[in-house]
């Protein structure tokens, strides 16, 4: 009997150590398929137009604007993540170039009508991306046929040398950035840009007043700058 008892121990010990079960699966398949994701993203989006109403009642010198990240905020790029599982593979600019020039990512839950609201409230909504630059057409063109706000004035800056948003950021003093949207904190403040885990916890305690009211975190479980946080 301990001998049958070690043998399926065993097993069940090797089977989850086996490369092939990604660790990812199961964020996915929750990200995919819960309900309580979708309410997630619509919190979040509630969360910024409740906020976006606060900030019109006020005088502003400047135009005022929101700031979108695209991935995981705008877009939701699922089944790109779901080929990288089922093909073993690993994140490349080549396969992520041949998925954007699809142009069939959709729009995560919320997303569409905060941002048509932002538009119809006169707001301008400015997107960062860490996507390349040479991705600009393809991402412009999944934007507009899915009815999010582009047009010939719409400012959309995308990744050259650095991943870091924080110059791209600074391009923006002809506004009162009102919101910061994103899956990331990256997305919101270089004091998250590159650090361990626990300088990220450390940079949190000195912005948390601004989660909910500055900055509206969508959720994502798939990746994120916590996967190198581990030093």
């Amino acid at each position: 009997m301990r001998i049958v008892v070690f043998s399926l121990t065993l097993l069940v010990t090797l089977s989850s150590c086996n490369p092939k079960f990604s660790r990812k699966d199961h964020s996915i398949y929750w990200q995919k398929n819960a309900t309580e994701y979708k309410a997630l993203c619509i919190q979040a989006y509630n969360s910024a137009k409740l906020e976006l109403n606060r900030a019109l009642f006020l005088e502003h010198e400047k135009p005022i604007a929101v700031v979108a990240d695209i991935d995981e905020t705008v877009l939701n790029n699922l089944p790109y993540n779901e080929m990288l599982i089922e093909k073993e593979m690993s994140f490349s600019q080549a396969t992520w170039s041949e998925w954007v020039n699809k142009e069939i990512a959709t729009a995560i839950p919320g997303a569409l009508d905060f941002y048509a609201y932002a538009e119809r409230m006169g707001v301008e909504v400015i997107y960062i991306s860490n996507r390349r630059e040479e991705n600009y057409a393809p991402t412009k063109s999944n934007l507009v046929a899915l009815g999010f706000p582009f047009d010939e004035d719409t400012i959309m800056l995308l990744r050259d040398e650095t991943s870091s948003k924080e110059d791209r950021r600074n391009q923006l003093a002809n506004f009162n950035v009102v919101l910061f949207l994103g899956d990331n904190l990256s997305d919101f403040d270089v004091v998250f840009d590159k650090q361990t885990n626990t300088e990220r916890n450390r940079a949190l305690e000195e912005k948390k007043s601004d989660l909910g009211q500055k900055f509206i975190l969508i959720p994502n479980l798939i990746y994120g700058a916590w996967e190198d946080g581990f030093k």
